[in-house]
């Protein structure tokens, strides 16, 4: 049995030895292993790092990341993920929570005062990988530690073992019948993040994939990777998705070919059924070209993908990886992945192997919180009983996240437990709900809905970023439309417009607190009523 993620990459190493890896630089797995090796050597030999302590990164997405990951973790050490988004007090604060002693950084991140010590992480090693040296790593010890937030205050600390990124690759084996052995995974996730990890270091390495990184969060710099590499899986954060999205549909109604898509998609089945898939394949072509051509699978993480942006992708052909989970949960707790396995049976949704996911006390429309415990789930935050204490019962995590389950068992998440909307008559409103319902308008570019008080009363309130140009009037007019398809007490009445974009964190999520902080402020512009 594998005991710990360095063996894992070994051996994955070992048996794809002359296949490519990194995309970009033409590096096969052999290369990676040796390197691996190499930075190990330099750890244990330069630095004195062993079991149990804790080596940082602080990076954009470049190789070295990876191989430095690899190489902490074969030397017991523990990874502590940086978040190269925060402030340098906030660097600072987890180092010394965590007792950091060294630091694998760009030069351009470099810490003046640092309570660690800093090593150029993009250091060329000029070690021998013979005295490489792998430490006795069982599935038990923690291999990475991540913080809840960046807060200088007590923020949660999040120890993920090696037990739990080999659930991880466990689970991740059900997926081979959609994800080729020498698939290219595009890497432009930040790699500190938790689905940075899963999905472009420990995910590629075990489905004997290749990686094509790209530091640069830019979407024409997306667009050039994807015409040049081709690459099979495209994992991206649900606002990418959805710009996308509106860019395609942009796109198509200035052509006058909208309405053709979308009747010729809806229909694809029976098309294809009568012998017309032609028809289909030829007009979703101009999309899947914008991808590459070669594109088979998207990956959404981070946050909650909207089912109707997950549905437009499944109607163009692309099998759509929409997984739910949080850090504490080695990223993907669930996952609606419908595709068609080798058996022929289709596959909907679930948790990955070794993991259960409940609902726990719904309502009467099946919404409650969601609950989940199994291989992947942390053992516990790192010394903090009391947060423990209120995360975990009888064995099952509490996620703090409200859902249901459809009836193809897929996962509908509606939003923080926090963030629900309790009306004064005392029914609950999910602002994630809402916000899908308005994003499908394709002058609205972001929303934000959450509750607030007008006039002595408890409504849900939406903030808009909308395209240049497009007035309250027309946002007015266009909710109105929104509100026809939902019940009367979850509308939206009051709002605010904004052509900035709305503030997020590094994973692309709405920061809803500072949305509404921002209105109290006047930075929106209001609808009066």
């Amino acid at each position: 049995m594998i005991k710990n993620i360095y063996e894992m990459l070994q051996q994955a190493c070992e048996q794809n030895k002359d296949r490519i890896f990194f995309v970009r630089e033409k590096e096969t797995y052999a290369d990676l292993l040796r390197k691996v090796k190499q930075r190990a050597v330099l750890l244990a030999k330069r630095f004195g790092i062993k079991k149990g302590d804790t080596v940082a990164i602080l990076s954009g997405n470049t190789p070295d990341f990876v191989r430095s990951y690899f190489a902490i973790a074969s030397q017991g050490a523990r990874v502590l993920m940086l978040d190269t988004g925060l402030q340098t007090n906030e660097h600072i604060n987890m180092m010394k929570r965590t007792d950091c002693k060294l630091v694998l950084a760009q030069k351009h991140y470099f810490i003046d005062d640092a309570p660690a010590e800093m090593f150029d992480i993009e250091n060329i090693d000029d070690t021998d990988e013979k005295d490489f040296v792998m430490a006795d790593v069982e599935r038990a010890d923690v291999a990475q530690l991540s913080f809840t937030s960046g807060s200088t205050g007590n923020p949660k600390v999040v120890g993920l073992t090696h037990n739990n990124l080999l659930g991880l690759v466990d689970g991740a084996q059900f997926y081979k019948d959609v994800i080729l052995p020498g698939y290219t995974f595009y890497g432009f996730l930040p790699l500190y993040h938790i689905y940075g990890v899963v999905i472009n270091i420990i995910v590629p390495v075990c489905l004997h994939g290749k990686l094509l990184l790209q530091p640069v969060l830019k979407p024409q710099e997306f667009l050039k990777d994807f015409k040049q590499y081709k690459p099979e899986v495209i994992p991206a954060v649900p606002r990418i998705w959805e710009v996308f999205y509106k860019k395609i549909v942009d796109a198509a109604r200035a052509k006058h070919a909208w309405t053709l898509i979308r009747v010729v998609v809806s229909l694809r089945g029976v098309l294809r059924a009568i012998g017309l898939g032609g028809i289909v394949k030829k007009v979703t072509k101009p999309i899947h070209d914008l991808f590459g051509g070669n594109t088979k699978v998207l990956v959404s993480a981070g946050a909650t993908l909207k089912p109707s942006i997950r549905k437009f992708y499944e109607r163009l052909g692309f099998v759509v990886g929409d997984c739910y989970g949080l850090t504490e949960t080695t990223g993907p707790g669930n996952f609606n992945f419908a595709f068609r396995r080798a058996n022929g049976k289709m596959y909907y949704a679930g948790p990955l192997l070794g993991n259960e996911l409940k609902i726990h006390n719904p309502n009467k429309e099946g919404i409650g919180e969601i609950w989940i415990r199994g291989n992947m789930v942390m053992p516990g935050y790192i010394d903090n009983d009391a947060a423990n204490a209120d995360a975990f019962e009888d064995g099952w995590f509490k996620t703090g996240d409200i859902g249901m389950l459809d009836k193809k068992g897929r996962l509908v998440v509606k939003g923080r437990q926090k963030q629900v909307i309790v009306l004064d008559s005392g029914k609950n409103v999910y602002p994630d709900e809402l916000e899908d319902l308005y994003l499908q308008n394709e002058e609205i570019l972001a929303a934000a809905v959450f509750e607030y008080v007008i006039k002595g009363k408890t409504v849900p309130y939406g903030v808009f970023q909308v395209k240049p140009g497009t007035t309250v009037e027309r946002v007015d007019f266009l909710i109105k439309k929104s509100n026809l398809a939902i019940a009367q007490y979850k509308w939206v009445r009051d709002f605010a417009i904004t052509e900035e974009e709305l503030p997020q964190t590094s994973a692309k999520k709405i920061k809803h607190f500072a949305v509404r902080e921002m209105l109290d402020n006047g930075a929106f512009v209001r609808a009066t009523k």
